[in-house]
């Protein structure tokens, strides 16, 4: 269990009860969410503090019989799709050895992928489950949230999220399923292969499945969403994290009239995306490529970083945007865009049976 994808590990896991649809479970926290009596660094021990009380999550597992036995390693204060910083493991992809595992969500991606954990927590203000998800080649879901960011878990197979959730599978229904496999908020180069992953898997499909392309309005969108995240660290302390002092100087330049049009925009976007698409769901590549090099992120200057973050996970945060639920298998994505949570799982067992695990 001491694996440097915990940042700590506790003596005696914490339970509530030993009853509960999760009772023999143990299920590790991100280390940017409150567990009491755990430390909580947020990626940084600088900024480590002992909590004294559950976050809303933890108290739902414990309740449903889990254990919480660890915290996992995150990027400082979430604010990045890698985690690598002095003081702090720098982590590999299990799947992709020497390249990184993703993040925010790093250690969680990084545990599940090793078989350290059956299922492990993790959140999501864009991508932060589902690129660790993509990176170490297992499932990540997030909820649907009214705020950029969400909870969700990490896991090997759909069934166990449905467990966790306590969710039911709903029946069969067909829906309309749109196929994007072009970058939908900046000019990226889309590997082939995972383009024909995507494709691959539209063909076999018992939906109605539609080609589609980014909508008009895509870089407004993706112009709003970097406003409200850069604004999310105006009145951080960055102490020695240069990318969190860049985010914090282009977040106090975002101006209230900026976060007004952010959030009409935002508003409105379901609407928009009903008119141009009309479909249920969205079907698309995770990530446009392999994970990078250890080291290749961190090595940009912060706006480059910022940039090419999303020039690799070109999709993901479309749904942060909505606060729609979306789940990563490996290297296929699936957001919602009129289905539920439950709909969206029940569709992603459907593919994950597809696959059968062959290209994740």
């Amino acid at each position: 269990m001491h694996h440097p994808a915990f940042t700590f590990v506790a003596p005696e896991p914490l339970r509530s009860s030993g009853d509960g649809r999760l009772a023999g479970w143990k299920i590790p926290i991100k280390d940017s969410t409150d567990v009491a009596g755990f430390p909580t660094t947020d990626g940084n021990p600088l900024r480590s503090r002992i909590a004294t009380e559950n976050d809303p999550i933890a108290g739902m597992l414990l309740d449903a019989g889990a254990a919480i036995s660890a915290k996992t390693l995150t990027s400082e204060l979430g604010a990045t799709c890698y985690a690598e910083r002095k003081g702090v493991p720098v982590l590999e992809s299990p799947a992709y050895p020497g390249c990184t595992p993703g993040g925010s969500s790093t250690g969680a991606g990084v545990a599940v992928g090793l078989g350290l954990a059956r299922a492990a927590h993790g959140t999501d203000a864009g991508g932060s489950i589902r690129v660790p998800a993509a990176a170490c080649e297992v499932v990540g879901f997030k909820g649907r949230s009214h705020s950029v960011a969400a909870h969700g878990f990490l896991t090997r197979t759909v069934a166990d999220q449905f467990t966790i959730l306590g969710w039911q599978r709903p029946a069969y229904r067909r829906l309309r399923i749109g196929v994007l496999t072009e970058a939908l908020f900046v000019e990226a180069e889309v590997d082939g292969r995972r383009g024909e992953i995507v494709d691959k898997l539209a063909r076999s499909l018992d939906h109605d499945v539609v080609e589609l392309h980014p909508y008009p309005e895509a870089r407004e969108t993706f112009e709003h969403f970097s406003a409200r995240i850069k604004r999310a660290f105006a009145k951080t302390d960055p102490l020695d994290n240069a990318y969190l002092a860049w985010l914090k100087a282009a977040g106090q330049r975002v101006a209230a009239e900026d976060m007004a049009a952010a959030q009409e925009h935002c508003e409105s976007l379901p609407a928009l995306l009903a008119h141009r698409w009309g479909v249920d769901v969205l079907l698309s590549p995770t990530l446009a490529c392999d994970p990078p090099k250890l080291g290749y992120f961190s090595s940009l200057s912060p706006e480059e970083s910022f940039y090419q973050q999303t020039v690799w996970s070109p999709w993901c945060s479309l749904f942060n945007v909505t606060g729609a639920p979306a789940i990563a298998l490996g290297p296929i994505h699936l957001g919602a865009l009129t289905v539920n949570g439950a709909e969206l799982l029940a569709l992603a067992a459907e593919v994950e049976a597809i696959l059968g695990g062959a290209e994740r």
